[in-house]
């Protein structure tokens, strides 16, 4: 949700959520509202998550946005949320789509951030929940599912707290990891994680 902590070592890992959470309830700050996909947001979107560093340059976050999204206009507006201010601003994004990792199709978290002059207004929470519920909504019989960075552990934090617990399993087919070294390295990553957790709790 907020801009990567890039001081400290890059690790990928993945979380699930086995148990949906008990309660989902969220306060968003006056003005702000969750929407569906509107394709007006298209090159806001993008910006937004440039500005994060999650994508690399505006060209190539719209070129993958439309080969991603746009290509199916009926599923985006299903499976993608905005939070929006009371001036029609884009401030959050999330959705639930498709992955792979585990070499079947099964529904993650995806693209989830926040634009920084919009943080501390409830908008990643309620954008969590919201896609939970979404999520909850289709009816599938796996977890969802969520891949996330040592960097992001402010979003880890949120993430805990909601339900979400670390994948610490065998190594799935299509994640991006050294097979040799991922035990080792999903453990590092994980007491780094809760090490600065801590730090900020």
């Amino acid at each position: 949700m907020t801009t990567l902590d890039k001081t400290i070592p890059y690790y990928p890992v993945l979380m699930e959520l086995t148990e949906l959470p008990e309660k989902m309830e969220y306060h968003l700050a006056e003005g702000y509202r969750v929407i569906p996909f509107d394709a007006r947001y298209s090159q806001d979107w993008v910006r937004l998550h440039v500005a994060l560093g999650q994508l690399t340059n505006f060209a190539q976050g719209m070129q993958y946005f439309k080969e991603t999204f746009l290509s199916q206009p009926e599923k985006v507006k299903k499976q993608m949320l905005l939070v929006v201010d009371e001036n029609g601003r884009l401030a959050g994004t999330s959705s639930v789509w498709e992955g792979e990792h585990f070499g079947h199709t099964r529904m993650r978290v995806h693209w989830v951030g926040v634009d920084e002059h919009h943080q501390r207004k409830g908008i990643a929470k309620a954008l969590m929940i919201e896609t939970i519920r979404l999520y909850a909504s289709m009816q599938v019989t796996e977890p969802l599912y969520l891949t996330t960075q040592t960097n992001s552990y402010v979003a880890i934090a949120m993430y805990l707290r909601l339900g979400f617990t670390p994948y610490k399993k065998a190594m799935p087919v299509n994640f991006q990891a050294d097979p040799k070294i991922f035990e080792k390295d999903t453990a590092l990553a994980w007491k780094l994680i809760m090490d600065k957790i801590a730090e900020i709790a």
